[in-house]
């Protein structure tokens, strides 16, 4: 995946966490892309990863990989917005299964306060870490640093 790529899925992430009640449609989305000078390809390819999170604030039901489904108030809460962002990129980039992702915000009760990006790599590490090769491990870690160069 191509580090533009990876940014622009990041841009369209923080935007619909910034309007949650009054997100901008798909097509809007697209002219605003276009409108920074995003090609084509590039706003397709972004377009297809951010589509379950659409979906899902839609409240069209889809079960197949790459199902988002949307946090909690008390979730939203303790997750700071690195944190928030980190998991959503494990979650568009099909790293972390739902079941995984359940376990991890199943734990947030633990940390006192705001759960930042360190709490959230120590439950990452702890739930999904233990059962991954080492080229997985990597990867989960770069997407949690945000050093997403190493997606392909």
């Amino acid at each position: 995946m191509k580090t533009t790529l990876t940014t622009l899925v990041d841009e369209i992430i923080q935007i619909l966490q910034e309007h949650p009640d009054s997100f901008p449609s798909e097509s809007g989305i697209r002219r605003w892309l276009a409108g920074k000078g995003v090609s084509a390809g590039d706003i397709d390819a972004a377009m297809k990863l951010v589509q379950p999170r659409l979906k899902s604030m839609l409240g069209v039901v889809n079960s197949g990989p790459g199902t988002v489904r949307q946090l909690s108030s008390y979730e939203t809460y303790k997750l700071s917005k690195e944190a928030h962002a980190a998991l959503n990129r494990l979650e568009l980039y099909e790293l972390l299964d739902p079941f995984e992702r359940e376990m991890i915000l199943e734990r947030l009760d633990q940390f006192e306060g705001e759960v930042g990006l360190s709490e959230l790599e120590y439950l990452v590490t702890w739930v999904m870490c233990s059962h991954k090769d080492i080229e997985h491990q990597q990867i989960i870690q770069n997407v949690l640093e945000g050093k997403t160069e190493t997606l392909h």
